[in-house]
């Protein structure tokens, strides 16, 4: 994405198949958080014996029913998460699986059908915490980072280059008010 965003025309969302969280900036940054629901991947039961006179794989539908029932969250979960945005947001799509890719194509294939177009980003990444994302959110759209000013960290003259002795301690940029 580049640094002239409009910030009232764009979202920064992080998804995963736990939850998505969408980030806006409002003059300050506004998260809105949806849950998923989907079930976790069913482990495998590795060998089972069937029947030789039942057809090849089992009875019946058996394992597939878990992977459809998975299937079928994930598809109600991105609407979900595609209806928490507006038609003319752009996105920067950001999350740890394949869920990020997928809801940019579903997001295209909307906007498509409705002949409309916006920019989306899709990115892999590492889960992040909300600051992370506050500060990811703010270098999409521009904004300079705020910096600590005051502290003993912060010096005002020059640095003391005294080898041995005393050394006086660092001079505030603000002078803090006294304790009372």
């Amino acid at each position: 994405m580049n640094a002239a965003v409009d910030p009232k025309r764009f979202a920064l969302v992080w998804v995963d198949a736990h939850g998505a969280r969408i980030f806006r900036w409002r003059d300050r940054a506004v998260e809105k958080r949806v849950t998923s629901g989907i079930p976790a991947h069913e482990k495998s039961t590795y060998h089972v014996r069937h029947d030789p006179q039942v057809r090849s794989g089992g009875g019946g539908r058996g394992g597939d029913d878990a992977a459809r029932h998975r299937t079928e969250h994930i598809r109600q979960f991105l609407a979900r998460v595609e209806a928490s945005l507006a038609a003319e947001e752009a996105l920067d799509v950001m999350g740890t699986g394949e869920l990020g890719q997928q809801l940019a194509s579903q997001v295209r294939r909307h906007d498509r059908a409705h002949h409309r177009e916006r920019a989306i980003a899709v990115s892999h990444s590492m889960r992040l915490t909300r600051p992370q994302l506050v500060a990811l959110l703010k270098a999409r759209l521009g904004m300079e980072p705020v910096r600590g000013g005051v502290g003993a960290y912060r010096w005002t003259g020059r640095l003391p280059h005294k080898r041995s002795g005393p050394v006086s301690g660092p001079r505030r940029v603000v002078s803090k008010p006294p304790r009372e």
